[in-house]
């Protein structure tokens, strides 16, 4: 078994480009651990005319206890499904592929529609999609048991991304199996061009292309 079948990632919203690349090349995703906050468990980069701006899922949970992954709930006393749709048309409505897509992606973005339980549902749910869009397998894989977190500086080797994948610098390593793309992106005639945002980037932005971009910026090993 290769390093690139024994891939492991989290689950997350609205993956980035590194996250999908690890996917397609068939990681599993990791359904036995505990949540951790301030990771893209639960959060997604986007680029908008201010510049990469974080977007988060509230979740509703004990800060003093471990609370297993799949039992992590929404909280939906903030309007949260609202504002980031809101925020993703204001950032995407001028991109090329936007109006494309926008009507397979807004039903998850209506709360009156659209109402998940679970984090780990949401993620599921906008993963499997985004798959589908890309043209990629969308049969997701999940751990059956966990595995201790291989250490940082061997995570990669090891193909552990639970932790490599991350938007804090001290846990980012080099990942040669990963080449990040570059691409149009909108407000690209004053913003510097932001690498390895969420893939609804690259989606809106690329569209129909984005799928092979993914594949193409993952080398299996």
């Amino acid at each position: 078994m290769n390093v690139m079948q024994m891939m492991r990632v989290t689950t997350a919203y609205l993956g980035n480009i590194q996250y999908f690349g690890k996917l397609a090349a068939g990681a599993r995703i990791e359904a036995q651990e505990n949540f951790q906050k301030q990771t893209y468990r639960n959060r997604a980069e986007v680029m908008t005319a201010a510049g990469v701006r974080t977007l988060t899922v509230p979740v509703v949970w004990n800060h003093c206890a471990k609370m297993p992954i799949r039992e992590v709930r929404i909280d939906y006393t903030l309007p949260w499904q609202r504002e980031h749709w809101r925020t993703l048309r204001a950032a995407y409505a001028a991109a090329p592929y936007f109006d494309h897509y926008a009507e397979k992606l807004a039903p998850f973005f209506d709360g009156r529609t659209y109402r998940p339980e679970l984090l780990f549902d949401l993620n599921r749910d906008l993963t499997g999609l985004l798959l589908r869009l890309f043209g990629l397998p969308d049969a997701l894989r999940y751990t059956d048991g966990y595995m201790p977190l291989v250490p940082l500086d061997a995570a990669v080797a090891a193909g552990d991304f639970r932790e490599v994948i991350s938007h804090k610098p001290r846990l980012k390593r080099p990942d040669p199996s990963f080449h990040a793309p570059e691409y149009y992106q909108v407000f690209a005639d004053r913003i510097p061009f932001a690498p390895n945002l969420s893939a609804l980037d690259l989606l809106f932005c690329e569209g129909p292309q984005a799928g092979r971009i993914i594949k193409e910026s993952t080398i299996v090993l």
